[in-house]
């Protein structure tokens, strides 16, 4: 097998990369394609909100997300996208591997495959499920973890369905909830840990890491689980409470992009006061009030971005789990204040009961002399009768 795994109960990532104490780190080799991206800053001119509608002109599917030349056939669900090193990679959950025969050949709670062609946004270049690479889990195991990686009734599984945050040009770090299943119960989330992704360009290396501080913290509002925007070095990092308000209440942190991996940077917006505090406040009771967003339907997987073409910011969403309609909100800044009258831009065709894991990005598309929000990609899981996998499709607004 070709890809190099350590594990690191101590240790610090190499010279040049976002330092901390891991609890796991993976190092592998990635493909040698560069796929270029051009990834805009935002430039909100506290001007009138344009097109307002969201009136959708065109789509064009590009169908399953994809590795037509991988000769194994991979069953697999939900992910987020993240674009450092002039590569765009897409991380998967839950992926089932079979040879060409049908036959099982391995099974990880997630996977991660490089975007070749923006023009053709399905090919993908699988990485940790192909004969050339091996099938292995994209996102490190602790120790307790991997002792509970292989059965799929009595498992922990590391799941994201948000895109990652840039740090620099060649590192990110990417939230991902940690789930437990036990005697064919569940799952039970145990809460969220953190990925720091570091490319050495020269080698070809992506290495995953996973931060000592993140692992488990599940004493409160899973912060940039839910979905992330950076606005002049500022990351805001967006968490949904699941247990109280059924998913319909989004809160609101922010830290230093430079700093974010440092928890004593971050502070929490309290949308009642309008105010940012240094503590973090409590998940033990639902408080509305002090939510960026408290939605009259509940959220499932989305993403915030902003979009020139629109002059705001759009969260891009499906909802709650079960949902076939892409739909959005807006704001005119990252703290709101956001709409919640739940406009569709797009429905899906309904898989087998339902489709999951809304995704979107305007990043494949601030080309071509054209402001960044005007193109969109959209991805989803498709629930087919015998298995589920990942689509997309690029929407052109009006």
């Amino acid at each position: 097998m070709l890809f190099v795994k350590t594990i690191f109960l101590a240790a610090a990532i190499y010279a040049g990369s976002i330092r901390g104490t891991p609890v796991a780190s993976s190092t592998y080799p990635i493909p040698s394609i560069i796929t270029p991206y051009n990834q805009t800053s935002p430039k909100f001119d506290a001007g009138k909100i344009q097109n307002s509608d969201f009136e959708v002109h065109d789509v064009l599917d590009f169908g399953i997300l994809k590795d037509y030349n991988n000769e194994y056939s991979l069953d697999r669900d939900g992910g987020g996208s993240c674009s450092i090193g002039n590569r765009t990679f897409w991380f998967f959950c839950d992926t089932i591997v079979a040879d060409s025969t049908g036959a099982f050949r391995g099974f990880t709670s997630n996977s991660v495959a490089l975007a070749l062609d923006y023009n053709h946004a399905g090919w993908l270049r699988d990485i940790s499920a192909s004969s050339t690479y091996g099938v292995f889990a994209a996102i490190p195991y602790t120790d307790e973890e991997a002792t509970l990686s292989k059965d799929v009734f009595n498992r922990y599984a590391i799941w994201t369905y948000t895109d990652c945050v840039a740090v620099s040009d060649t590192s990110a770090v990417h939230f991902w909830e940690v789930v437990q299943y036990s005697s064919g119960v569940g799952p039970i989330s145990r809460g969220t840990t953190m990925a720091v992704y570091n490319i050495d360009p020269d080698k070809n290396e992506l290495t995953v890491t996973r931060e000592e501080q993140f692992f488990y913290s599940g004493d409160g509002y899973a912060y940039g689980s839910f979905a992330n925007v950076v606005v002049d070095g500022i990351a805001y990092l967006y968490a949904l409470d699941s247990t109280y308000s059924s998913r319909q209440d989004v809160h609101l942190a922010r830290a230093p992009v430079s700093q974010i991996t440092d928890k004593s940077t971050w502070s929490y917006f309290d949308a009642a006061s309008g105010e940012w505090s240094s503590t973090q406040p409590s998940a033990s009771v639902r408080n509305a009030a002090a939510a960026v967003i408290s939605n009259s339907m509940p959220f499932s997987s989305g993403n915030i971005y902003y979009s020139e073409y629109h002059n705001q910011y759009l969260l891009v969403f499906f909802n709650n789990w079960i949902d076939n309609t892409f739909r959005v909100l807006s704001a005119p800044t990252p703290a709101g204040p956001w709409t919640t009258d739940n406009k569709v831009l797009y429905e899906t065709v309904e898989g087998k009961s339902y489709n999951y894991g809304a995704q979107s990005t305007p990043v494949y598309y601030q080309t071509g002399g054209e402001l960044g929000g005007k193109n969109l990609m959209l991805a989803y899981t498709y629930l087919d009768v015998l298995s589920k996998y990942p689509k997309a499709l690029k929407l052109k607004f009006a």
